[in-house]
């Protein structure tokens, strides 16, 4: 007797409108049954409700940026207690830079596994590891580019 895998529980980070539903589409046919959760900013949360591939919505506040610490550690706490075997983080551009935050708090749901889907519909396995090499690569190019910009300023 075949002993059938339970059905997929998901984590969505909506980080990236435009490939959310595409990305949603897509889990639906890999992981059939599957139960869908979904973050999303507050003022989305209405229009996210009516979303048929969502089984559960999960609300931040509006702010600039979704993150680790502006979720907050009881809340994180809270989504690790669900046991996801899927984290998702999503990227409206290919190559994911620009979005380390996303899968910073992806990784830290601790689900089985994590990908960041881009807007080509492909994924990429990510890691604490790739997460946490992505955030410093993003942050020495911002710091290396207002080093550039203070020190040419002071020669000329």
């Amino acid at each position: 007797m075949i002993k059938e895998n339970p059905p997929k529980k998901i984590f969505v980070i909506r980080s990236a409108t435009r490939i959310l539903n595409k990305t949603l589409i897509s889990l639906r046919e890999e992981f059939p049954g599957c139960h869908i959760t979904v973050l999303v900013p507050e003022s989305a949360k209405e229009s996210m409700k009516q979303e048929s591939q969502v089984d559960k919505v999960l609300t931040i506040p509006d702010q600039r940026r979704i993150s680790v610490s502006s979720y907050g550690w009881d809340n994180l706490r809270k989504l690790q207690e669900n046991k996801f075997d899927l984290a998702i983080a999503l990227y409206n551009i290919d190559h994911g830079l620009g979005y380390s935050n996303i899968d910073l708090l992806a990784c830290a749901v601790k689900a089985k596994s994590v990908r960041g889907y881009n807007s080509k519909g492909t994924y990429k396995e990510v890691t604490s590891y790739t997460a946490k090499k992505k955030f410093f690569l993003e942050k020495s190019k911002a710091f290396f580019f207002m080093f550039s910009n203070n020190f040419l300023f002071l020669i000329s």
